[in-house]
């Protein structure tokens, strides 16, 4: 539009000029020293005009040839980022198909040409961790991390989640601890830490990771009742001597002491060191608020006391 409107412009000019000057040529004397030159107006506006043609386009050559490396290059970097992008689809439609080996050779055959490096990465690292490859896992992982500093947690997820996948539980531990320091509530990474204290058994770090999973909604309320029994189970179930066994228990909330699974854990466990009476005690008082044949049946096998009173309430 801006091309239209100048040469409109320069058109309706040259026209009025040149009728202008069809009227009268004009006269035109230019002295230098003791010579002169004379022509008609019109022939020296026609120089002029053709001067700065040629003037003009002179510029213009000698600004596109300092430009052409630069676009050169940006030619070439776009046409490197194209083919960069066909292979990271390519790849991610291989890597989809389970076709891991393929997958890895499509995605970093171009990956330093690639507009998203951490994206065609992070891909490459899942297909290499398909094929036991942990070398070239850890250094795909590395340079997705040095395309993108700023993409330390997400690179730092996918280490841990791969990690734990295979089992290699130390460096999925060392890795979680790495991103609860630069990320200390985001949800993923306590959920992730939450399935490796429960692969490793470590339920007393376990147990000290809940309130942060029910502050931070990680799981849903019916979820976080099922994993709170099962550490308080475990801790008591683990527990070596009746002291340890009752400093679990006072860790328990009251909501949860009244659950009738960890009442019947928590009483065989008593039983088991020698306390039978206060066992016995502790599951009729259970039985009094709540009647279950598995407290009925604990209760049974439990001694007591008063055996008369332990009769009643059989």
């Amino acid at each position: 539009m801006r091309f239209f409107l100048l040469a409109l412009l320069t058109l309706t000019g040259t026209v009025l000029v040149t009728l202008l000057l069809l009227k009268d040529p004009g006269y035109v004397l230019i002295g230098y020293g003791n010579q002169g030159y004379e022509t008609t107006l019109a022939f020296m506006i026609l120089a002029l005009l053709v001067l700065f043609a040629i003037g003009y386009g002179l510029l213009r050559l000698a600004a596109g040839l300092f430009r052409a490396p630069r676009q050169l290059h940006a030619w070439d970097q776009h046409r490197r980022a194209l083919r960069a992008r066909k292979l990271l689809d390519r790849g991610l439609i291989e890597l989809s198909e389970g076709d891991w080996a393929s997958a890895e050779k499509h995605l970093i055959k171009r990956a330093r040409d690639s507009d998203n490096p951490l994206i065609t990465y992070l891909a490459a690292a899942r297909a290499a961790q398909q094929q036991g490859a942990h070398e070239r896992r850890d250094l795909y992982l590395r340079l997705a991390h040095e395309a993108m500093p700023q993409a330390d947690v997400a690179v730092g997820l996918t280490q841990a989640e791969l990690q734990l996948a295979h089992r290699q539980m130390e460096q999925a531990l060392a890795t979680l601890g790495h991103l609860r320091t630069i990320a200390p509530r985001h949800a993923y990474v306590l959920k992730l830490l939450m399935k490796l204290y429960q692969q490793l058994g470590d339920w007393e770090q376990l147990r000290e990771l809940l309130p942060e999973l029910r502050r931070r909604h990680v799981i849903d309320l019916d979820e976080f009742a099922r994993l709170e029994t099962q550490v308080h189970v475990a801790l008591l179930q683990q527990a070596p001597d009746i002291e340890t066994l009752k400093l679990h228990w006072d860790q328990v909330p009251r909501g949860f002491q009244q659950d009738t699974g960890l009442v019947c854990c928590y009483a065989s466990r008593l039983a088991e060191f020698g306390a039978q009476h206060e066992a016995e005690r502790l599951v009729r008082t259970a039985l009094h608020k709540h009647w279950d044949v598995r407290l009925v049946d604990l209760y049974g096998r439990l001694e007591a006391e008063n055996p008369q009173l332990q009769m009643s309430v059989s």
